[in-house]
């Protein structure tokens, strides 16, 4: 039974096919399982060796003869990411992606250091950023950190998200796989929900305060007029497969705030 450094959590593990996943912290590790087998020597085919040519060096064209229009998305693009980096802030961090730059934000609450990453929220909306948090297992607090409270999602460009707007309580069941539930109750800011609520999937009924929800992947949660697209670790395998499947995927609809 193979054993590695589980990608998550840093504890050796076995693992075992076809799910390929973490004993202690239920982390998919297929990804990170490479085949150890070696080419047997039946399977191994003598190939004549070619002449040696040199190779013909090829000139550089000048600016001139560049097509116009891809110089064009080229310079778009580098301006997008001057952009970006212009708006970046101590906590955000830009890496390149297939889908493009994406921003990670780090999580300032102590209370999270050294935790398992259980998931990841991906800022999903029009004209915004793409910013990517990191979930742990606990309670997870969406909010605006203007104030001496902690938040774990901090959405720092929205007028309308609340200090504690709503929170992600992430737990796991008898099987070891975690269980994301959404709620605006109050519970964290003296029995008033947020003022402006929370929504999902664009549905225009706000979520009850005396209800929660049960997220499932790839479900957006809308807090003020930010939309977040829930990931899970049993769907994705690390932030930047998060980032990269939600940049690929429809807008949900914004739920319009009633002030």
């Amino acid at each position: 039974m193979a054993k590695i450094q589980c990608y998550n959590c840093r504890r050796e593990t076995p693992v075992v096919a076809p799910n390929y996943r973490c004993k202690h912290c239920n982390y998919p590790l297929n990804k990170y399982i490479q085949a150890q087998e070696d080419p047997s020597e039946e399977n191994i085919i003598d190939k004549p060796e070619l002449p040696k040519v040199d190779p013909v060096p090829v000139a550089t064209p000048p600016d001139t003869i560049l097509n116009d229009k891809f110089k064009k998305n080229v310079d778009e693009s580098l301006q997008d990411i001057r952009d970006v980096l212009q708006r970046l802030k101590p906590d955000e961090k830009l890496e390149s992606s297939e889908t493009g730059p994406v921003i990670f934000k780090k999580n300032r609450n102590p209370e999270k250091d050294g935790k398992i990453v259980a998931g990841w929220l991906v800022v999903h909306t029009e004209k915004k950023l793409p910013v990517t948090y990191e979930l742990f297992e606990g309670d997870n607090i969406i909010g605006r950190p203007d104030g001496p409270h902690q938040v774990d999602v901090r959405i720092e460009d929205d007028e309308y998200v609340s200090r504690v707007h709503a929170f992600i309580r992430i737990k796991k069941d008898f099987l070891h796989r975690f269980r994301y539930e959404l709620l605006d109750d109050g519970s964290l800011r003296r029995g008033n929900s947020s003022t402006n609520g929370t929504y999902i999937n664009g549905n225009e009924e706000r979520l009850p305060k005396n209800k929660s929800v049960f997220l499932r992947d790839g479900d957006t949660v809308q807090v003020g007029t930010t939309k977040l697209v829930f990931k899970n670790t049993d769907s994705t395998d690390d932030l930047h497969d998060a980032a990269n499947s939600v940049l690929s995927s429809d807008f949900t609809n914004t739920v319009a705030i009633r002030l």
